[in-house]
């Protein structure tokens, strides 16, 4: 049995990311790192390994790895001082390193920690002995009390479901629930006495919350005032019921906002109405006529184009449809499912999808040469390779 530990974490650190391995053969540290520079080397030009490391806005890569009877098992640790959404996209990339040398290999990711908010708590308990030691004559008694508040908020928050995802004490027996993006939000809320909320942690809105959502009303979705916020409410409005929208202001995030401001968004929160049956009239419709799409369909040599003619026009908002060579359906799901199933269709060849293209799918989109995707939109930024056409319908 072989194992080596390392446990350094540099004082710049926001995130940690934590993800499980399992690989089939015994390999070394220095093995499973090397495999995630090369693999994941050209795959977001933005957040390349090598530069981050010199620029020191990721630390160094750490692994625990026990060997034992030719199988390799452990953690691997990613300091990282990238903002949020940086950070989520560098582990979404290191999950799709499928080998180590000659061995196969599997990551999946376990956490993303803030380790801020230890640090935050310590301040906070330091503070609050700091303020004893002083002379509490010159503090007036609310300014104690509103300390004393904030320290109790930061104990209030939850792990919530079997995603652990953070959420307020009232999140189950509210009637009412209000949907945000990440931890620092929720705490923010907490701050200013709201304890119904819920973090979707990230663009993917887990079932769980899509199920929870349908228990609720109403349903608020309070995001970030940036692109981020924008990838989230259209996949939530896909998934679920939202009954109304509020919006940090313009290029702020919900964890930035001042007591004021967050109330201030609250009571300006917009009804959804008949929003989502417009969501659905956006869909422009599709037929022989399109000579973009016939011109696409007929370079990629596609000899019965209907089937996806016909599909484009019969799409459901929120779903997908993928296809073989032969254009044979092969399956119909929801989007967010897309990710974690797609893997069991090898042969798919075409691929629709009723919503947003993110940088996250892209690498298995790739990796399975898939040809062809018709789509809403894509995430800002993403590059599609040449080798997949792309429509957007």
């Amino acid at each position: 049995m072989i194992k080596i530990t390392t446990n350094s974490v540099d004082f710049t650190t926001k995130y940690v990311i934590e993800a499980k391995f399992k690989i089939k053969g015994v390999v070394a540290q220095s093995d499973i790192v090397g495999a995630i520079f090369g693999q994941t080397e050209g795959l977001l030009l933005d957040l390349d390994l090598r530069d981050l490391q010199k620029s020191g806005r990721i630390g160094r890569i750490e692994v625990d790895n026990e060997s034992k009877e030719g199988i390799s098992e452990g953690i691997i640790k990613i300091p990282s001082s990238l903002t949020r959404k940086e950070t989520a996209l560098l582990a979404a990339t290191v999950e799709t390193v499928a080998r180590v040398g000659p061995c196969e290999a599997e990551i999946e990711l376990l956490d993303i920690r803030d380790v801020r908010v230890t640090k935050r708590k310590q301040i906070i308990e330091r503070a609050a002995e700091l303020l004893k030691k002083w002379d509490q004559n010159s503090l007036e008694s609310s300014e104690i009390e509103e300390r004393m508040d904030a320290d109790i908020k930061l104990g209030e928050i939850t792990s919530w479901g079997t995603e652990n995802l953070p959420a307020g004490p009232d999140v189950d027996s509210s009637s009412e629930i209000i949907i945000v993006e990440g931890r620092a939000d929720v705490l923010n809320l907490l701050r200013i006495g709201i304890k119904n909320t819920i973090a979707v942690q990230g663009t993917q809105v887990p079932k769980s919350v899509v199920k929870l959502i349908k228990t609720k009303n109403p349903v608020i979705a309070f995001l970030d005032g940036d692109r981020g916020g924008t990838i989230i409410l259209n996949e939530l409005m896909q998934l679920a019921k939202v009954d109304f929208i509020a919006r940090a202001p313009e290029g702020l995030e919900v964890e930035e906002l001042t007591r004021k401001q967050m109330i201030k968004a609250l009571q300006n929160k917009k009804p959804v109405g008949d929003k989502q049956t417009s969501y659905k009239k956006e869909k422009k419709e599709v037929t022989g006529k399109d000579s973009a799409l016939q011109k696409l369909l007929k370079k990629l040599k596609v000899k019965n184009p209907k089937a996806i003619i016909d599909s484009l026009e019969k799409i459901k908002p929120g779903h997908s449809i993928g296809f073989n060579k032969s254009l044979d359906s092969l399956f119909e799901l929801p989007v967010g499912e897309v990710f974690e199933k797609i893997k069991e269709y090898k042969e798919t060849q075409f691929l629709i999808i009723y919503g947003i293209l993110t940088k996250r799918l892209m690498p298995l989109i790739i990796s399975m040469k898939i040809k062809f995707i018709a789509c809403k939109n894509k995430e800002e930024e993403l590059r599609v390779p040449d080798q997949v056409a792309i429509y957007f319908f």
